[in-house]
């Protein structure tokens, strides 16, 4: 018999969005086509550029684990000139291989044990797990609650607030005004804002992005991450940084050190002699998967379907409050029968339940419609027989 297992990593479940996801992988291997609106990302026309051969082969050694001087700059002339914060790109910025390794890196560097984080739902599902993993404890707030209800949620035990700007799942974009307020709680209950801004690029022209580090300008309570995987459309590249004060990321060095080493050196140089022209690419693309979105919510509005407000990304929280079976039974009929690929809103929180994210990212509008009229057929049915859906999710291992 082997011998026990962390306890803790044995309490996490998976990542419910890629379980989904893998039963997708397994229709299509068999020749099914699978209506995808689970993926964690969308699909940009990047052209091919040219790597030199001796660029290439300096690319099989460890970099700096701070990131590559070149991309660090890059980053940071690209929030002075769009966002208006002065971020030193020597000492206030680090790289590592992705955004989801420098989050959890950055709340095992701030939490002591049994500290809180407050989350505010629909948020990510890692979030949770990461805190649990971080020996932290996981304060959800309500969807429903507005920022300047969230002191409310604050005891002498809280260090983190955790915000998802825009939101993922809703779309939701903070405002001056809520940003300015969270500052304001940081700087009265000396705790930080740990601001993930991986989707700053998915806006209609018109829509502001604020960054929480043109906020908090000496960055005393700044956590900022962003991925350079979704806002130019490079997830499998894994590439992701932090802009922190310098005390911050002087430890936050020490972990990426000991867990990472570096983010791959030879797609860090290839984003940083190629980023202002992949952006030239990549932001055009990304302004028009907002007005998508823009598009599929007046379907949505003609179908009399209900969803959270928000502006950005690539995502929706459809409510599916008035389907007669439980969300987990109507998640899992869309995909086994109808090969409709959602996610349930509980992954997202719990009081986020009776909602579905829906992306869309990777399907025309034309198969959008589609899948969102048999989502409406489900949630029109007087009544739901689960007796076929519950003997079927058995058969795949779901209950």
């Amino acid at each position: 018999m082997i011998p026990s297992i962390n306890n803790t990593v044995e309490s996490i479940p998976e990542a419910l969005s890629i379980f989904i996801n893998q039963i997708v992988y397994d229709k299509v291997s068999k020749g099914e086509r699978v209506y995808t609106f689970s993926l964690g990302e969308a699909f940009f026309d990047i052209p091919r550029f040219s790597v030199p051969d001796e660029k290439f082969k300096l690319g099989y050694h460890y970099s700096s684990s701070m990131g590559q001087p070149k991309l660090r700059k890059k980053i940071s002339d690209l929030y002075r000139k769009h966002y208006g914060a002065f971020v030193d790109d020597n000492t206030e910025l680090l790289i590592s291989a992705g955004s989801k390794v420098i989050i959890y890196m950055l709340l095992q560097t701030v939490l002591n044990d049994g500290d809180e984080v407050l989350v505010h739902e629909p948020a990510w599902l890692s979030y949770k797990e990461q805190i649990k993993l971080c020996r932290g404890v996981h304060i959800p707030i309500p969807y429903d609650k507005t920022v300047n209800e969230w002191e409310d949620f604050i005891t002498d035990r809280t260090k983190v607030i955790i915000i998802n700007n825009p939101n993922n799942p809703s779309g939701y974009l903070y405002s001056q005004h809520d940003l300015e307020n969270l500052l304001e709680m940081a700087q009265k209950h000396d705790l930080f804002i740990l601001s993930d801004e991986a989707y700053s690029d998915f806006l209609l022209p018109d829509d502001k992005f604020i960054s929480f580090s043109s906020v908090d300008k000496d960055k005393e309570h700044c956590l900022v991450v962003n991925s350079l995987s979704k806002n130019m459309g490079m997830s499998g590249w894994r590439v992701g940084y932090a802009i922190a004060h310098q005390n911050v990321i002087e430890q936050l060095k020490k972990m990426n050190q000991h867990l990472v080493t570096c983010a791959a050196t030879v797609l860090q140089d290839y984003m940083a002699d190629h980023f202002d022209e992949i952006l030239s690419y990549t932001i055009p693309q990304a302004e028009e998967m907002a007005k998508k979105r823009h598009m599929v919510l007046k379907i949505i509005d003609k179908l009399g379907l209900k969803y959270l407000p928000g502006t950005g990304t690539f995502y929706l929280m459809l409510d599916v409050s008035d389907f007669k079976g439980t969300t987990e039974e109507l998640v899992y009929d869309l995909l086994i029968n109808h090969n409709i690929a959602v996610v349930p809103g509980l992954a997202y929180g719990e009081s986020t339940e009776d909602f579905v994210r829906f992306g869309i990212g990777v399907e025309s509008i034309e198969d959008i419609e589609k899948c969102i009229r048999v989502i409406k057929d489900f949630l029109s049915l007087k009544k739901y027989d689960n007796s076929k859906i519950v003997m079927q999710m058995k058969q795949y291992g779901i209950c």
